[in-house]
């Protein structure tokens, strides 16, 4: 790997302190860069962070004080994203949350070194398989690793399951149509191997309710509802329980999760989702060849009627003309 290959992480935060010490340690053991932006949060996020200013972290950025949060504004912050990727000296860049961990597709290989072997096959963007993990029961984890005290997860909803978040640096690239789950930009090219996300967005029960019901439900924007964002809470009421049944979930087990993402990587779901719509295809066109077949004999049938009535027509004037014309013809030659 080059000396001067470097990759910085955009992490947006509110309201973390909890675990986004740990995660940009991880990132910066990972040999990656980090880049906070605060959007105003009223716990010590900021001061989980400080202590790797200069060792990892090149800065903090407030988007806005925390004695006056206000909205959560999605596209305000993957618009600021979009930004300092377009002026921060790195060769790529990661548009990360504050709650995630983020690994490599290959075990003993670190991210940075991962994404340097992306870059050197050619491609340019990078997609995630996202697994969040759920509560089980209510223990207290903190002060440890959250990655050591959760071991069920759930597959990401179908509004998660996009996760091109990490990109070669271009002049531009477009993140605010899909909140920043889906990197935009000319020449994209995703390399077929999904890295591995390891998201933990409920860490206890009072966590939920107070990051869902307080923190927010009641901050996103009502223009960002109607484009059809922030849907994850939206069944989350007063008293809902945050603790899942293990049987619904699955353990994670990393060498399992990578065998999976190496036999159904994105090159095999774009080939069956070919091959469906080749079915679909298949199917319409049964389907309008029955309907053809079904309108062609009722043409048949009607076109018999017709030339039954037309037949039985013409008979009808051969007998109203034809005889009276031969009465004519005999009166007058007396034949």
């Amino acid at each position: 790997m080059p000396r001067g290959f470097s990759v910085v992480a955009i992490i947006a935060a509110y309201n973390e302190a909890d675990i986004i010490g740990a995660a940009v340690r991880d990132l910066i053991d990972q040999n990656i860069s980090v880049y906070l932006l605060d959007d105003g949060s009223t716990d010590t996020t900021i001061q989980a962070v400080e202590p790797y200013v200069g060792r990892g972290v090149i800065g903090i950025e407030r988007l806005r004080p925390p004695e006056a949060p206000g909205e959560f504004r999605l596209r305000e912050i993957v618009r600021r994203k979009a930004q300092l990727a377009s002026t921060l000296d790195a060769d790529w860049f990661i548009n990360h949350d504050a709650d995630e961990f983020r690994e490599s597709p290959w075990a003993d290989v670190p991210l940075k070194e991962a994404i340097h072997r992306v870059d050197a096959l050619g491609y340019n963007a990078i997609d995630f398989a996202c697994f969040d993990f759920r509560l089980v029961d209510d223990r207290d984890w903190t002060g440890g690793d959250v990655r050591g005290a959760f071991h069920f997860y759930s597959e990401a909803a179908p509004y998660d399951r996009v996760q091109i978040r990490c990109w070669k640096k271009t002049a531009c690239v477009e993140l605010e149509s899909t909140g920043g789950h889906d990197t935009q930009f000319e020449g994209r090219k995703v390399f077929p191997l999904r890295f591995v996300l390891r998201h933990y967005p409920i860490r206890s029960q009072a966590h939920g309710e107070r990051k869902v019901l307080l923190e927010r439900q009641p901050r996103f924007a009502e223009e960002e509802r109607a484009l059809g964002w922030h849907v994850q809470y939206e069944h989350v009421a007063e008293g809902t329980s945050f603790i899942h049944d293990p049987d619904t979930l699955r353990r994670f087990d990393p060498v399992e999760v990578r065998i999976g993402l190496a036999l159904r990587h994105r090159g095999v779901e774009e080939l069956e989702q070919s091959l469906e719509a080749r079915k679909e295809d298949i199917t319409r066109l049964e389907g309008d060849l029955k309907s053809t077949h079904s309108t062609l004999t009722e043409t048949r049938a009607e076109v018999a009627r017709l030339t039954s009535e037309l037949d039985a027509f013409r008979r009808s004037l051969s007998w109203r003309w034809t005889a009276p014309a031969r009465a004519i013809y005999r009166l007058l030659t007396g034949r």
